[in-house]
């Protein structure tokens, strides 16, 4: 081999290598504070079992005892889990409601890394990814790690 391609593979490999590595250093499970285009602070957190607890509004949604509130549905008791996928870019995240064993509906999430203590992230309700990360995108949050 020329010293040229033992360069290019080097160089190749070296890209390839960090890239896994960058994925592989982000963790997404712990506290998390997420603000919203219209500067909404809220709480955020993401168990290492896939439970997701946040505030909406100012009420706290407990993942592993979601209390269903409004509408016909009013007051069973479910769960609100998340799936990611580490792979895809931008990384996919999908919140996912559950009653009965059984998921009753699902929020699409596109996440982009700023580090690996903050991050931003749209989410979609029609079912369609969003993966609009620019300033006027009204569905994106900023989610930074909180401080302990």
């Amino acid at each position: 081999m020329t010293n040229l391609l033992k360069l290019i593979f080097l160089f190749l490999f070296a890209i390839n290598f960090s890239a896994q590595t960058k994925v592989a250093k982000f963790n997404i499970v712990g506290d998390w504070n997420w603000t919203d285009y219209w500067e909404n602070k809220s709480d955020f957190i993401l168990s290492s079992d896939n439970y997701v607890s946040m505030s909406i509004n100012g009420e706290f949604i407990d993942g592993k005892k979601f209390v269903v509130r409004g509408g016909k549905n009013n007051g069973p008791i479910g769960e609100l889990k998340y799936s990611i996928n580490y792979e895809k870019t931008p990384i996919e995240m999908d919140l996912i409601a559950i009653k009965d064993n059984e998921e009753k509906g699902r929020i699409l999430c596109s996440i982009k890394l700023l580090n690996v203590n903050e991050f931003l992230m749209t989410m979609s309700f029609d079912g369609n990814r969003d993966t609009n990360f620019t300033t006027d995108n009204s569905e994106k949050i900023v989610i930074v790690k909180r401080k302990d």
